[in-house]
């Protein structure tokens, strides 16, 4: 059963050029390359080049040509897929349609409190201690992973060396509180977020104000 959309209301773009906007669609709708179902908050058709354009309640948008085929659409997920923890929060508190008896599996990822899928050591001109003397290997100062040292950068960029791309070793330096992975460098010959965080506090705990 079709919900309806918002309107495409926006502060930016430029004349109308025959666009439409659509007043419903179905609830869900995911891409192929999409990790979680979406839900849809407004919809715009071109006519000129036969294609509509979905915008999700999480903020990202995309395309489906006339005809359909690219993007699906459910008036409910299936039971194990992974919904958008964003979309459907905003949708219902905005009353976009009735909260619902059930709700689907809720995903939502928290920026940078998982940790990376790509060391921040990969490619790092300073990260890494030569390991042997043929200096072809070397030392991740982030993970502790042992790896191949090449020449980091392309073409006209291509100076200094660094160890490959990889995933996390077992030995993953701590984290910055404000900043993560982020801006890891190697200070004082220790791995340090160029903050001025001490990683040696560790995990902060949050004082009781109460007493």
């Amino acid at each position: 059963m079709p919900v309806a959309l918002m309107l495409p209301t926006s502060s930016s773009g430029g004349q109308w050029n025959g666009e439409l906007p659509l007043t419903e669609a179905m609830r869900y709708v995911r891409g192929p390359n999409n990790s979680r179902w979406h839900r849809v908050r407004s919809a715009v058709f071109y006519p000129k080049w036969r294609r509509t354009h979905y915008s999700f309640w999480c903020g990202p948008s995309a395309g489906d040509p006339d005809g359909g085929g690219v993007l699906f659409f459910q008036d409910e997920t299936p039971q194990f897929d992974d919904t958008c923890g964003t979309c459907v929060g905003r949708a219902l508190g905005a009353k976009q349609d009735a909260i619902p008896l059930g709700l689907p599996q809720l995903r939502f990822d928290p920026r940078w409190q998982a940790a990376p899928s790509l060391c921040p050591g990969s490619s790092s001109r300073t990260l890494w201690a030569p390991v042997g003397y043929s200096g072809s290997a070397g030392l991740c100062l982030v993970c502790g992973d042992t790896l191949a040292i090449r020449c980091v950068g392309k073409g006209w960029t291509a100076y200094g060396e660094g160890p490959v791309r990889h995933k996390p070793g077992p030995f993953l330096a701590d984290p910055c509180p404000f900043h993560a992975w982020q801006r890891l460098d190697l200070l004082d010959g220790k791995v340090r977020c160029l903050c001025g965080w001490p990683h040696d506090l560790g995990r902060v705990e949050i004082p009781d104000v109460a007493t």
